[in-house]
């Protein structure tokens, strides 16, 4: 015989699933507002703008990629390079701190930790000083470096717990046949922490492709300026308005949206990995 739900449990999956409507609600609304006015001249947008309107504006995305298509593939190439980088120095650190005991293990990795205890605005002019002086001013080097730096000291922490999380005779077994560090890494350590990588991969990329504030302060003009810097400067006619602006940040949320689409399953798994020691 079923079981029957109490009027209190009903009640209360009733309320727990209108509070996750209600914040739902007011996390896309306000995308689905910048959506809508993508297609709106400036006075639809102010007249009518909770609906859309017809006709549809199409030719505001055109204006607005034609200003942000080298912005786009400047952020594109600095994303990319910033992930790659941070996967890499901080899987390679994270496997030393979660395999290995050497002199100042716990002293070093402890600075790690100390550096996500920093402030960015803190460490902005000493960035920007070294990288004027090391000539990389208004470069993707100097775009590139210091992002993945700060990045690194997150993902360290995180991939050291889900490295810890992989049974030690995995890596005993490797070894008695004859694997040396670099592989045990690459077919052990790795192809069990996808989920982690992924995690790494959109938490970094989500970081790089919205950073703002050093884009701003480590170039000028139009060289290598990221979409982030770029948005800002973008412009229609009296007409069009804001709906040119709208279109422009649509465009520019799709790779990041594409990026969470394809790794959401991941990023999920590798929330919760390495949480509990196997």
């Amino acid at each position: 015989m079923a079981m029957q739900r109490s009027p209190s449990s009903s009640a209360l999956a009733v309320l727990k699933w209108l509070s996750i409507s209600f914040f739902l609600f007011l996390t896309l609304y306000p995308l689905a507002l910048m959506f809508m006015g993508s297609f709106k001249n400036q006075i639809e947008i102010i007249k009518h703008p909770w609906f859309f309107t017809l006709p549809l504006r199409f030719g505001n995305y055109g204006k607005a990629f034609a200003q942000i298509i080298q912005p786009i593939f400047n952020s594109v190439v600095v994303t990319v390079c910033v992930i790659a980088l941070t996967l890499v120095v901080s899987s390679l650190a994270a496997f030393a701190f979660a395999r290995y005991e050497f002199p100042g293990k716990n002293l070093l990795y402890l600075g790690i930790l100390a550096m996500l205890m920093i402030p960015g605005f803190v460490l902005l002019i000493p960035q920007f000083i070294t990288i004027t002086r090391m000539g990389m001013f208004n470069t993707f080097a100097g775009l590139i470096f210091p992002p993945a730096a700060f990045s690194a000291a997150i993902a360290t922490n995180l991939m050291r717990a889900s490295f810890h999380s992989i049974p030690a005779s995995l890596y005993e077994a490797a070894e008695i046949e004859g694997a040396g560090d670099l592989k045990v890494f690459l077919t052990i350590a790795v192809p069990l922490s996808k989920a982690i990588f992924a995690t790494v991969a959109i938490i970094t990329g989500l970081s790089a492709w919205n950073n703002f504030i050093w884009p701003l302060v480590s170039t000028s003009g139009e060289k290598v300026r990221q979409i982030a810097v770029a948005l800002t400067l973008l412009k229609g006619n009296i007409q069009e308005g804001n709906g040119v602006v709208y279109a422009g940040y649509s465009i520019a949320a799709i790779p990041m949206i594409t990026l969470f689409m394809f790794s959401s399953k991941y990023f999920i798994a590798g929330l919760t990995q390495g949480a509990v020691k196997s």
